[in-house]
């Protein structure tokens, strides 16, 4: 894989991205049997890697750190453990947002993300399931300025910046002028997997 992805627009990066074995057989050697084991564990766990980070991987190294981190494995259909492994459910306030700890509220804004990591702690929810993701932000807004507790936001999924740039505008919109808010955060792994979702977009 020898092309320049730099100046690749990252929707079109993302629109043609990778999602099972038969996807990236050619670009990593795959054997029949590995093509369909990332096959069958995609179909239960998504899998989406774009061009520009799959281009990353050493195709001769099976240890290859990017690799692990985005290839589907074996031990992912491993029984054991807990759908929701951080207890997130018990600690929603809003459909959407969570509040764990005293100076923080989460807001899963998104159920999508550019990568997904094979380790991800949310496999119930990312590429799958919109019941978690945020819908309610009128009411996000008020319960954060009913909590003078709380310094700050943090807006993840997903991955925040897969939201549309009117949508980042809104959430700081909502939350910038709350007077005990110290931070907004926004969780996302575009500046190491899909950095063309910001140098590409002159708005952003």
């Amino acid at each position: 894989m020898n092309k320049d992805y730099g100046k690749e627009h990252w929707t079109h990066l993302l629109q043609n991205c990778c999602n099972n074995g038969d996807d990236i057989r050619q670009y990593l050697n795959l054997t029949d049997d590995e093509t369909a084991r990332i096959n069958k564990i995609s179909e239960q766990y998504p899998m989406c890697i774009n061009h520009y980070y799959l281009s990353l991987i050493d195709p001769g190294d099976p240890e290859d750190p990017i690799r692990k981190m985005s290839i589907p494995s074996g031990w992912e259909l491993s029984e054991g453990g807990e759908p929701d492994t951080s207890g997130e459910a018990s600690n929603t306030v809003i459909p959407g947002m969570q509040h764990k700890y005293d100076q923080t509220t989460l807001i899963l804004s998104t159920n999508m993300c550019v990568m997904y990591c094979r380790h991800c702690f949310r496999k119930r929810l990312v590429g799958l399931s919109d019941d978690e993701i945020a819908g309610h932000l009128g009411e996000m807004e008020e319960y954060v300025r009913n909590h003078p507790e709380v310094s700050n936001v943090l807006i993840t999924g997903g991955d925040a910046f897969l939201n549309s740039n009117q949508r980042i505008k809104e959430y700081l919109e909502r939350f910038i002028d709350i007077p005990h808010l110290d931070l907004i955060r926004f969780g996302t792994r575009t500046p190491v997997v899909l950095p063309q979702r910001i140098t590409t977009d002159a708005e952003l």
